[in-house]
């Protein structure tokens, strides 16, 4: 899905930077780019939004609320004063980018990581051949930051602020933080600055800092741990007709401790379409908080040839594998396990690549 941006400028010149860099971004980039500016400069431009005059604070809290990242071309000071209403939460907040009227300097001002306001700060100063203004420590001091390796891999890990305040002030202050780190996930990160990698647990003193970034858990128990799940892993269902929840949690959880794979690794399920009446899947989704998908056979048929096959399955419902098929779909990867069988249930793990946001 593209990225919502805004961009409001007050002057004559800080509309022409405005219309300039949303061209760019449209060319370049997979964002729905939308300009505000003030209505005695816009006449102009017929193709952005006007806004009279003492309409602009409304306009921008509004926009606020609504964009991912708002970039605002005019006073810092301005911006500060009219956005600090409705500031809630880093986790919560957009991005803001200000730059001035001629883009001398691209500034990250509000969510720098979970809004990702440094990473677009500095595509824009590129584009704009800028200067970019990024004050965020583990960016000055060019080390990894917690919360930025989570994001890249779609991960989940408790105590969101507490974690994150603690790992990224280690790294900025370049202290020694270790890293294990799925061998599949390495491709996800150009480095691994400021961390020590690791790939046993005797390289690790006891009470050394640690980040794992894994969908396992078959790891010791440690106190200075934090533990970054990736929530990329698609689960593959069949079943017979009628199941109970129970059979179907139970199962679940069986295979999660066989494969010992965390619950919280998946985000998403996928069935057949015989199957979308089950009640005991649909309240698995809502349990797990994750979506399910249901397909055709038809859909499922050029996939499950490559997977063990039950005959009774097969004629049942035109495929011989659900579990393992639906899993490969809805994942545009093969499935990563054979069937898994518990309580007449079949499920399977598949893995989705992660597409750049």
């Amino acid at each position: 899905m593209a990225s919502k941006f805004a961009i409001v400028a007050l002057t004559q010149q800080g509309a022409r930077t405005a219309v300039e860099l949303a061209q760019l971004l449209h060319a370049q980039s997979n964002y729905q780019v939308t300009v505000f500016l003030a209505a005695k400069v816009q006449a102009q431009w017929p193709q952005t939004h006007s806004f009279g005059s003492g309409e602009m604070p409304k306009l921008l809290q509004q926009l606020f609320r609504q964009q991912d990242c708002v970039i605002c071309i005019m006073a810092t000071g301005i911006v500060v004063r009219i956005l600090a209403p409705v500031i809630q939460d880093k986790t919560l907040d957009p991005a803001v980018i200000v730059l001035d009227e001629k883009a001398h300097h691209v500034i990250s001002l509000l969510s720098g990581h979970v809004g990702r306001a440094n990473q677009w700060t500095l595509e824009i100063s590129s584009l704009l051949h800028s200067q970019a203004v990024i004050t965020t420590a583990t960016d000055t001091e060019n080390v990894q930051a917690l919360d930025v390796m989570a994001q890249k891999v779609h991960g989940w890990y408790p105590n969101f602020k507490a974690n994150t305040k603690w790992i990224n002030g280690l790294l900025a202050n370049h202290e020694t933080v270790y890293l294990y780190i799925e061998p599949y996930l390495e491709s996800y990160f150009d480095n691994f600055n400021g961390l020590t990698r690791v790939e046993s647990w005797d390289q690790i003193p006891d009470t050394a800092p640690l980040v794992i970034l894994s969908d396992h858990i078959n790891f010791p128990k440690r106190e200075r741990v934090v533990h970054v799940i990736p929530q990329i892993n698609v689960l593959g269902i069949g079943c017979r007709k009628n199941i109970t929840y129970q059979m179907l949690q139970q199962a679940f959880t069986e295979f999660c401790d066989f494969y010992q794979l965390a619950s919280l690794s998946f985000c998403a399920m996928a069935s057949i379409d015989l199957k979308q009446s089950e009640p005991a899947i649909q309240y698995l989704s809502r349990q797990l908080g994750i979506p399910v998908t249901f397909y055709t056979a038809t859909q499922l048929q050029h996939t499950h040839q490559q997977y063990s096959a039950s005959s009774f399955v097969q004629r049942v419902t035109g495929v011989g594998n659900v579990a393992c098929a639906a899993a490969d779909v809805k994942s545009q990867q093969p499935a990563l396990t054979d069937k898994f069988v518990k309580n007449q249930v079949t499920l399977a793990l598949g893995r989705k690549q992660i597409k750049e946001k």
